[in-house]
């Protein structure tokens, strides 16, 4: 699961002042740009007997995890709203490559408003050791114009990593989302276990088991992520059953990801301010098994 954001003190502190005019404050996802138009899909004329959605999305979950080659970009956005009055903004853009025994990561961050995580970040692992590098400048960071996209003009240096390099490197190649989808028992209800096949690609979608017994147990440590960077109290937080929609595709014989997209909708109360918090955030990854050497340009002063 992405980080949620930690913008919600901030925001709801400046907020306390105004709720008789603007009443309650939430918060919604901003654009992500294009995505896969079939994800999702439950089009009763692609469904392919016979297949799972659950064990075809962990053949292809165990198949990523194993795989040494691959470029993984990943966009995410999140806009904060006050009835209808943007007060902070996020847009995330992040590009992670596997190349053999190698590691590289960058992600550029741009916040607006009230939100102060403007920063641009790069991961590189050898094979045996570990560097990075965070520039927290934000004038080094704009939008592109032709993608819409964070970017960084100036990066700075890498500097050896100073954190535990065996788990940093399974949570970029590993980590998929904070909640436990290690068994069938933990879906929702509402999972709809079909396969769809359009023009070759799979599509399905793993609904999780949200409910509260769920968030305090199995999903505690995802609940933990979002009381902690949302402000909330334990007391009355709920979230809607969270849905993972995958294209999955069949390359050198292996089911693989070429892309998913998560949505979460949640909501809660500030654990000083009692005001409610609401929201909603999506993000959208990509895979592709080819252009993932990593290069000069990546490696900076390591090169």
């Amino acid at each position: 699961m992405k980080k949620t954001l930690r913008i919600f003190t901030a925001v709801l502190a400046a907020a306390v002042m105004t709720t008789a005019v603007f009443g309650l404050v939430g918060c919604d996802t901003a654009e992500i740009g294009e995505t896969d138009p079939n994800l999702g899909t439950t089009d009763e004329q692609y469904l392919v007997e016979g297949m799972s959605a659950y064990d075809l999305i962990m053949e292809a979950y165990a198949n990523w995890c194993a795989d040494d080659g691959y470029v993984r970009r990943e966009r995410f956005a999140f806009t904060a709203r006050m009835t209808g009055a943007s007060v902070a903004t996020r847009q995330t853009n992040m590009i992670r490559k596997v190349s053999g025994d190698e590691i590289y990561s960058q992600e550029v961050i741009l916040g607006t408003g009230m939100d102060g995580g403007t920063k641009a970040i790069r991961y590189y692992f050898d094979g045996q050791s570990a560097w990075e590098l965070e520039n927290t400048d934000g004038s080094d960071i704009s939008i592109d114009e032709a993608s819409g996209l964070p970017v960084a003009s100036e990066w700075g240096e890498f500097v050896p990593y100073g954190g535990d390099v065996d788990a940093q490197n399974r949570t970029l190649t590993e980590h998929l989302t904070t909640y436990d989808f290690s068994s069938r028992e933990y879906l929702s209800d509402a999972h709809n276990d079909g396969v769809f096949l359009i023009d070759g690609t799979y599509y399905c979608t793993m609904t999780l088991d949200c409910s509260t017994e769920m968030m305090d147990t199995v999903h505690k440590a995802a609940k933990d992520e979002f009381l902690a960077n949302t402000g909330a109290k334990d007391e009355g937080f709920s979230i809607e059953d969270t849905t993972i929609d995958f294209a999955i595709k069949e390359i050198d014989g292996q089911y693989k990801f070429v892309a998913w997209r998560r949505n979460e909708k949640y909501e809660g109360t500030h654990s000083t301010i009692p005001l409610p918090v609401s929201c909603e955030q999506t993000c959208y990854s990509t895979y592709s098994y080819e252009g993932y050497e990593i290069d000069a340009e990546d490696l900076l002063n390591l090169a």
